[in-house]
Parts: structure tokens; C-alpha cells; sequence
């Protein structure tokens, strides 16, 4: 705006200077030059108003632009494609020598008087006797100042798995010159300072949104602090937020969440992107922005979790009573209450049929080699049988009811009158929604979390309408193990309800593939990756394979049978605590492995029945002589303290033996680089639990026609590539630069001598699967680790220099 005034001044003098000379040269030589002009001065006033006016018009569109647009648009003067009233308007309204020159191609004249401007003063309409200057049409035309829309820069989504993960990312933002806005999104369990649950914390803050905006939480009140703090200091970890919340008594959730309006890069965990109702309630927008998934390889499961629901006949029942008391007071809750009312009948209606049968009325969830049924207590649907449920759950009087009766016409109905159910109730119960609204303004919490509860089972199940051949439905007496798979239960201590499962990940991930701009998986065991496009419904253009940064000469890889097939058969044998001993003694007790050593085992009971025997038989005193133990057990609390041991034994030189189970937190986003890991022993292959009824529904699901046109893995191939993805994440967790080095075991005979051993190998991570050894004797192996360990040490690769890294990752989930 001011360069475009600048230039109509300089177009003004410039005129009123051509004139002035014009006039002193056709004086004869010896007159007086005449003090005023009448015509000039005419010209140079019609200029100037012009000029003025067009000024002021361009500030007028701007403020009621669209309403100008919107009227030619309406009265079809322009083109709405090409037509730009901020750029189009100012070009056609500001008349000078040279309007054609002006004149955009492809966009309407748009006539001046129609915009009140005062036409330009010309040859023939000017005063006789005035002379046309020719050297004023030479003046190239005034060009308007152009007002392009800014491009608005995209935000970075940065997911990873934990927050232990995502802090190790903003450990390495920091080593770079990286300077962006960014948040770290969690939950209130993450964050919350006085450790409030989301009921408690919504009653504290329930005033926010008044003028004063003062609440009862304290901490609430001084979170902008917190925000000042962290914007001055531009780079900052999970360490400087927790000082800075201490400093401040302000709230790191909220100063979280208010970040995330302004950050250019946002961390957080996987669902906080996959999950839509998460996605709403934090008012996470995707639309062109990126997304970027560290240790892609958890994007499947990731996705079939958000994808599915389960609530208990209990919550149900809570949730619909508090719908109902909300009706009296607030009208709108009758929508939502439409919804959770017929699906508590229905459960309840669906228990009871099933309630008197026992085990061996019904098949428990078939023979592991025949197709999945239901178990004894439970009901279960897969694919287009869902939808005939949940028609008859929202709409029975006209699905075989008295009103439709069982045809085609009747369940095109039914079907037709569950979708309205749905997303009237997702329409009313959103986070902006009405009735979230309402409740906001009584200053009330009463129903809160039925309302949000609502919103995300009819999200749920609206999915599954959508897309039933991928779901599975699921009515329990028990969600702790459905199918009757776990350990019996006295009927007072079950949790009957409704489970609904999804069975291809692509239902949540290609909504989230179609808003971002674009998406990046990055980890180590993605392959095979045509398996990959076809559970998550999208193909990727860009596929990178790299192979690993350390020489093969630092890597010594050895398959052991020292413990047989490591089957789930040979794991509850009585002598296998006491053979894995032996095997990490013949090690131990030469002191061929410094440092520490990382032992990973497919489960925790195992963990639990090996160290319990260790106590028992005095092998854990032998084997503390050489390194101290420790181990992994569920739960994010004890992780800190443990790692923290494990950590300080090695760093004092004592090394250490660690026990972790796969797909645990050790196994997964924890870095043991340098001496933390010089070797790894993987014992067993993790394959998922075959009884789990989820997994035997995978299986069944990739082996239908229509999953193998989806170009998904057959059943039995995806349930191996699960076991393998889980076995080579915890293989990784050694050798973490260039100048690292470590010797890692594959302790199954499946990789040693066995029938399919070529096979199996070939399912490790292709930077190792040429690497791996077979000896023929303990003596032998034990000679060359020996070798192998002492050439290192002794010439260590980078001069001996380590890249030291003194941080302890957060271990909160």
C-alpha cells in the first residue's frame, strides 16, 4: 500500500513537471512565463481525485470484499475462477493513458462508472485550446499493487510411540540449528501437576471460558507463564519444562495444548493422529499439513486400535442414565440418548439369550484351525453380518419388527434410519457441538463424559457402517478375554459388554493420508512393503531401503540351539530357566562380553517363572559375580529406576545383565549404544498368542478374497512378518553409530539347524541376515566372540571415541 501511494506521488510530479515545461517552451524568448494555468492545473486536480478515490475504493473492497464479489458473481459480470476482487477490482477501476495495457487476459472490463470513479481528463473532453501532451502518453500505465494470499507454511506432525521416544527426538532437535515453534502434546496423565483425572480437571477449569477467565486451579491461572517462558526460550526438553512448571506453579497440559496453536512442529503419540476423537477434541487439523510416523512399523496396529472400541455394559449403563437426568434440564440430550438406550437394550437383550449356555453349548471361538465362532456367553458378527446387528440394535420395530418385518425394503430402512442415528448423535455430542456447549455455559459438569463417550462409540460404529467388511462385532460376557481364552472367573468378577474390532488399519489411516499434504513412515522392519500399502490402503511413490552405518566387521551375529525350539511348549519346560543360565555363563564366566547385555524373552510370566527359579537355586548369586541383573516388568513406573540401575552399573564398569520382553519398552525407541549393549541375546521367536481372538480374526480376515484384493499377506504369512517386525526392533537396540560395535545371538534352533532355518533368517533385517554364524561346539563360538571382542577393544573403531549421550529418556507413557 505505501509503495503504490509512493508511486502515484511520483506520477503526479512527474505530470505536472511534463506540463510546466510544455507550457515555458511555446512562450516566444523574452516573455514573462505565465504564473497560472488554468487547463493544466484542471488536469493535474482531475488526476489527483482520481487517484484518491481509487485509493479509497481499494480500501473499501477490502473491508466488504466477498459481498462485492458474491453481487457480480450473482449478476454473472465475472468469472468466479478467475475473478479476484482484492487484485481484478483495483486493476479495472484505476483508469489511466494506458487501460488496455492494464487489463488482466481472461477477466472482464469491469465499466468505471459502475465504481463511481471520476473518469480521466482527456484531449476531447478537455477545455478548447488545450493541447494533448504526447509526451504523457509515453508514461508506462500506474501498476496496482498486487495483494497475493500469503501460502500458509504447513506444520510438521512428529509421532512416535511413547514420550520417552519423542523425548529423544527433541534431544536431537536440539543438536541442530533447527529453530521452530513446537509443542509436545500429552495427556493429563502426563502432565497434569496435581495429577487430576479429566472429570476433575474439567470441574476445576470450568469457568476458563468466562471474561475473567479465572478458574479454581491455580496452576490453570498461571499457565501463560509457562507459555512466555517456553517462547523465549525457542529450544527446550522435557527437563526444562518440568523446571519451568515447577518455577511457575503453572500447567504444562494447557500450555501444551495453547502451543500447539501457533507451533510449526508438533510432537506427539501415535493416536493423538490416528484417533479421530482425540483429533477432535484437541482440534487437530491435518489439512495440508505433514505427518511424519517414527518407528513406522507400529503404524498397523496403531491404526486397527483407533479404529476400535470396546465399552463395558457397566459404563453403558452410567452413560445412558446420565443422558436420561440430562433430558430434564437440557432438550438436546434426547439425541444422544436415542443412541445409547437401544444399544443398552440390545447388549443387555444379547447377554441374556447367551447367559444360560455354557462352554459346552457353543464352540469356544471354533478349533484354532477352523473359522472363529462365537464362544460360550457371546454373540459375534463379522463383516456385512455387522451391519444386520447393528440394525437390529438401532432399529428393531422396523428391522423384523412390527413395522417393517424381515425384507430386503425393511433392512434398506433400517439400515438407512441407524446411519441418521449415528450421525445425528456424532453431530450433537462433538466437541463443539451443542450440547457440549450448553453444559460449558451452566458452568456444569454433569454428563460430561457420557456426552464424550457418546460422541466416540457413534464414531465407532458410524465406521463400522461404513465399512463393515473390516470389522468384527462382539457382544461378551467378558472383555477381559473374550472367547473364554483366559483364566476362569467367578461371574461377579466379569466385565460383560460390546467390542467392536477392526481389522485393516487403512480405516484410520486413509482419512488421515487424504488431508495431510503428504506422509513419511521411517523404521527399521517395514518390509515387505507391498504388504504394508495394502493394510493401510495407500500406495506409497517413495520407498527408501538403506543399508546400516556400521561396517560388518563390528557385528558378529551367531544362531544358538543351545535351547532347542524355543516353542511355547519348550518356554514352560522345568529345565529352561536353568538352561538359559548356562548359556550366558559360558560367556560370563570367561569375561568375554564387557559391558552390558540385553536379554530378550517372548513374555512376562516367563520373565517372572526365570527369576523366581534363579532365586530358588542360588544361579542369580552366580551369576550377580559377574554383572549385576535386572528386569523388566509391566508398567511405566519401575522403568526409570530400572534402567537407572542398569545404567550405573555399566558406567562403573561392573556391566549388567537385562531381562525385557518384546514389544516392552527396553525392546522398542531405547537407545543401549556404546558399552549399555555389547551384546543381545534374542531367545525365542515373539509370535503373537495364538489364542488371542483378535489375532485368530486377522488371520481369517487376510485370508478372504477380499483382503487378497487389497494385495494383503495371506493369514499365516501377516501373523509371521507380526513376530518378526517385534523380533528385529529388539535386535536393533545395539550397534547405534558408525564407531558402536556388539555380538548379537539368534538363541532358537530355528535359525540354526533346523528344516526352515534358511527361511527364518531370511525374515531378519537385511543389514544382518548374511552376517549370521552357526558353530559347531560351545568352545568354538566361545573363540571366536573372544577374538572378536579383543581386536575391537583394542583398535576400537573412531579412535575409541563414543558419542557420549548423558540423558536419561523420560520413561511416562
Amino acid at each position: 500500500q505505501l509503495q503504490y501511494e509512493r508511486e502515484c506521488a511520483l506520477r503526479r510530479g512527474a505530470r505536472n513537471a511534463q506540463h510546466e515545461i510544455k507550457i515555458k517552451s511555446d512562450l516566444p524568448e523574452g516573455k514573462q512565463k505565465p504564473t497560472d494555468d488554468p487547463v493544466g492545473a484542471a488536469a493535474a486536480v482531475a488526476l489527483n481525485n482520481e487517484l484518491d478515490q481509487t485509493l479509497a475504493l481499494k480500501n473499501e473492497l477490502e473491508a466488504y470484499g466477498p459481498t462485492v464479489r458474491d453481487a457480480l458473481i450473482q449478476a454473472s459480470v465475472v468469472n468466479p475462477r478467475t475473478f479476484d476482487v482484492t487484485r481484478d477490482l483495483a486493476v479495472h477501476v484505476i483508469k489511466n493513458e494506458n487501460t488496455e495495457a492494464a487489463k488482466p487476459e481472461g477477466v472482464p472490463r469491469i465499466k468505471p462508472e459502475a465504481c463511481e470513479v471520476k473518469p480521466e481528463v482527456t484531449a476531447a473532453s478537455a477545455k478548447p485550446g488545450r493541447t494533448t501532451n504526447t509526451s504523457e502518453k509515453n508514461l508506462p500505465p500506474i501498476e496496482p499493487p498486487t495483494w497475493e494470499p500469503l501460502q500458509r507454511v504447513p506444520k510438521i506432525y512428529l509421532c512416535s510411540r511413547t514420550h520417552s521416544q519423542l523425548h529423544q527426538l527433541v534431544k536431537e532437535l536440539k543438536r541442530t540449528p533447527y529453530r521452530p515453534k513446537y509443542t509436545i502434546l500429552g495427556s493429563r496423565k502426563q502432565y497434569c501437576p496435581i495429577n487430576k483425572n479429566d472429570e476433575e480437571c474439567t470441574e476445576l477449569t470450568k469457568n476458563k471460558n468466562t471474561g475473567s477467565g479465572e478458574t479454581s486451579c491455580g496452576y490453570y491461572n498461571k499457565k501463560d507463564f509457562v507459555i512466555d517462558e517456553l517462547t523465549r526460550a525457542q529450544i527446550w526438553d522435557m527437563e526444562d519444562l518440568d523446571k519451568v512448571t515447577k518455577a511457575h506453579l503453572g500447567c504444562s497440559y494447557y500450555a501444551m495444548r495453547a502451543l500447539h496453536k501457533t507451533a510449526d512442529l508438533i510432537l506427539c503419540p501415535y493416536n493423538y493422529v490416528f484417533d479421530a476423537n482425540i483429533r477432535n477434541a484437541l482440534e487437530i487439523d491435518l489439512t495440508g499439513n505433514a505427518v511424519v510416523i517414527d518407528e513406522g512399523h507400529n503404524v498397523e496396529d496403531v491404526c486397527r486400535d483407533g479404529a476400535s472400541g470396546e465399552v463395558s455394559k457397566k459404563d453403558l449403563d452410567d452413560m445412558n442414565d446420565q443422558l436420561m437426568k440430562m433430558c430434564q434440564f437440557l432438550p438436546d440430550a434426547q439425541g444422544a440418548a436415542r443412541f445409547t438406550q437401544p444399544l443398552q437394550k440390545w447388549v443387555t437383550k444379547c447377554l441374556n439369550e447367551t447367559k444360560g449356555k455354557g462352554k459346552f453349548g457353543r464352540q469356544k471361538l471354533g478349533a484354532f484351525g477352523g473359522p472363529v465362532t462365537a464362544g460360550a456367553g457371546e454373540m459375534l458378527w463379522k463383516g456385512t453380518e455387522c451391519v444386520t446387528a447393528m440394525a437390529q440394535a438401532f432399529a428393531p420395530r422396523t428391522y423384523g419388527g412390527a413395522y417393517g418385518g424381515d425384507t430386503y425394503e425393511a433392512q434398506i430402512e433400517a439400515r438407512g434410519l441407524t446411519t441418521r442415528i449415528l450421525r445425528d448423535t456424532i453431530k450433537l455430542t462433538a466437541f463443539d457441538g451443542n450440547l457440549m456447549r450448553e453444559i460449558s455455559q451452566n458452568g456444569n459438569t454433569f454428563g460430561l463424559n457420557a456426552v464424550s463417550g457418546a460422541n466416540k462409540i457413534a464414531t465407532q460404529f458410524l465406521e463400522c457402517l461404513m465399512n463393515p467388511e473390516e470389522y468384527a462385532l462382539c457382544v461378551t460376557g467378558d472383555l477381559d478375554s473374550p472367547g473364554g481364552m483366559g483364566p476362569a472367573k467367578l461371574e461377579g468378577d466379569k466385565n460383560p459388554g460390546v467390542a467392536l474390532w477392526c481389522l485393516r488399519p487403512s480405516v484410520a489411516f486413509r482419512p488421515v493420508s487424504v488431508a495431510a499434504r503428504c506422509v513419511i513412515i521411517t523404521s527399521g522392519t517395514l518390509s515387505p512393503m507391498g504388504s504394508l500399502e495394502g493394510e493401510l490402503g495407500v500406495s506409497f511413490p517413495i520407498k527408501v531401503e538403506a543399508p546400516h552405518v556400521v561396517p560388518a566387521n563390528q557385528i558378529h551375529v551367531e544362531a544358538s540351539d543351545a535351547l532347542g525350539d524355543f516353542t511355547a511348549k519348550a518356554q514352560d519346560a522345568d529345565g529352561c530357566p536353568k538352561a538359559l543360565a548356562q548359556l550366558l555363563l559360558r560367556y560370563l564366566s570367561k569375561n568375554i562380553i564387557p559391558g552390558g547385555i540385553l536379554v530378550f524373552l517372548p513374555k512376562y510370566s516367563l520373565i517372572r517363572k526365570i527369576v523366581e527359579r534363579w532365586r530358588e537355586d542360588g544361579t542369580m548369586q552366580t551369576l550377580e559375580k559377574h554383572k549385576p541383573v535386572v528386569w523388566e516388568v509391566p508398567g511405566a513406573a519401575t522403568l526409570a529406576p530400572t534402567l537407572e540401575t542398569f545404567r550405573n552399573g555399566v558406567a562403573e564398569g561392573k556391566g549388567g545383565i537385562f531381562l525385557a520382553v518384546y514389544r516392552g519398552k527396553v525392546s522398542e525407541g531405547l537407545d543401549f549404544k556404546d558399552d549399555n549393549a555389547r551384546a543381545v541375546f534374542c531367545v525365542g521367536i515373539p509370535f503373537p498368542a495364538v489364542g488371542d481372538v483378535k489375532v485368530r480374526l486377522k488371520k481369517e480376515y487376510n485370508g478372504t478374497s477380499h483382503a487378497k484384493q487389497e494385495g494383503m499377506l495371506p493369514g499365516g504369512d501377516w501373523y509371521t512378518h507380526q513376530a518378526f517386525r517385534a523380533y528385529n526392533q529388539a535386535l536393533g537396540r545395539c550397534v547405534r553409530h558408525a564407531g558402536d560395535y556388539a555380538a548379537i545371538f539368534l538363541v532358537d534352533g530355528r535359525f540354526a539347524r533346523h528344516a526352515d532355518a534358511a527361511k527364518n533368517k531370511s525374515m531378519v533385517s537385511k543389514w544382518m541376515r548374511n552376517l549370521v554364524a552357526v558353530f559347531s561346539d560351545a568352545r568354538e563360538s566361545a573363540g571366536v566372540l573372544r577374538e572378536f571382542f579383543d581386536k575391537l577393544t583394542t583398535n576400537p573403531p573412531g579412535g575409541g571415541k563414543m558419542d557420549v549421550d548423558e540423558s536419561t529418556p523420560e520413561t511416562k507413557d
